[in-house]
């Protein structure tokens, strides 16, 4: 087990610097369309993870029942009631001009309204080249039709194994991805991430497991780092907005990246993503140990991105 440190020094590289003629927005602007009223909690995991990794403001896009419980959480968060609303599109074309990426999933539910309304902000993000991050419910509707995100390279997926088995199984109709059976070793499973990345027109797939299995459809890294046992909720909505951000950071810097034997940048996005909070989930458990929370590993973002990536 190690740590890919070609990718992580790139991802360095990559990392907008400080100083003072910074203006509000400029190290992140990042929207999260998620949340329901069944589901609160995973925006909101999922804009603070993007916060305390270093952007600088943060968007939910919600319904009008699930908003006034998000916007109790914290102060921190830009909490928009607007996926409910008569004028969505108008809406969501207005704010996807201002955002430098867009995260789809967390929380958001399974209705084939919401379906409707996902499409239309990915059109929308497709227009403005913006980074887009799916994950959750947002892979669920789109495994009935993946057509909206097909061929847009800048698109990442982060499906569990039952999520990434849909989409497989959606995808090639003859076959049933089984761990158990036909890919039970890592190189079938690393094999079948990059199938499946590749039949949709090379856009990313970070498969998450007990290794984390990542591909464009052309390379494939994986990350096989420990991260904390407790297997909690949350902690994928907290890797979900880290990498909204970093997708932003990779694909702003994406001369810097095509110098790289890793030339991709959601690849290098995806890859942080995956070690960093496995880094954060594993300091967490070792203080927390069975009683580990989504919020115990938030607490420990800033000093881990610090000594990971800021601290030379």
């Amino acid at each position: 087990m190690s740590i890919n440190t070609q990718i992580i020094q790139k991802f360095k590289e990559l990392i907008p610097k400080l100083h003072a003629d910074l203006h509000k927005g400029q190290s992140g602007r990042i929207g999260i369309i998620g949340g329901s009223r069944d589901y609160s909690g995973a925006p909101y995991f999922s804009s603070m993870s993007s916060l305390r990794a270093g952007a600088d403001l943060s968007y939910i896009i919600t319904t009008q029942p699930a908003s006034n419980t998000i916007k109790a959480y914290s102060p921190e968060l830009i909490v928009l009631p607007i996926l409910d609303d008569p004028d969505y599109e108008t809406e969501i074309k207005t704010l996807i001009k201002k955002l430098h990426s867009l995260i789809i999933g967390p929380g958001l539910g399974r209705t084939s309204e919401t379906l409707e309304k996902i499409k239309i902000a990915i059109e929308h993000a497709r227009s403005q080249s913006i980074p887009i991050v799916i994950d959750a419910d947002g892979l669920y509707l789109l495994a009935t039709d993946t057509s909206p995100i097909t061929g847009y390279k800048k698109c990442i997926l982060t499906p569990n194994y039952m999520e990434f088995k849909r989409l497989y199984d959606k995808s090639f109709l003859n076959e049933d991805y089984e761990e158990s059976s036909k890919f039970n070793t890592l190189e079938s499973q690393c094999e079948a991430v990059k199938r499946l990345a590749l039949s949709l027109d090379n856009i990313t797939i970070l498969k998450k497991g007990k290794i984390d299995i990542i591909s464009d459809g052309n390379q494939i890294v994986y990350n096989d780092v420990p991260g904390g046992l407790k297997r909690c909720g949350g902690i994928g909505d907290l890797l979900t907005g880290t990498l909204g951000l970093f997708s932003f950071w990779c694909d702003s810097g994406s001369d810097i990246v095509k110098e790289s034997y890793i030339n991709e940048p959601n690849i290098i996005a995806a890859y942080n993503g995956s070690v960093f909070i496995r880094e954060c989930s594993r300091i967490a458990f070792e203080k927390y140990h069975r009683a580990l929370l989504a919020v115990d590993v938030i607490e420990e973002i800033a000093q881990t991105f610090h000594k990971m990536f800021d601290n030379e």
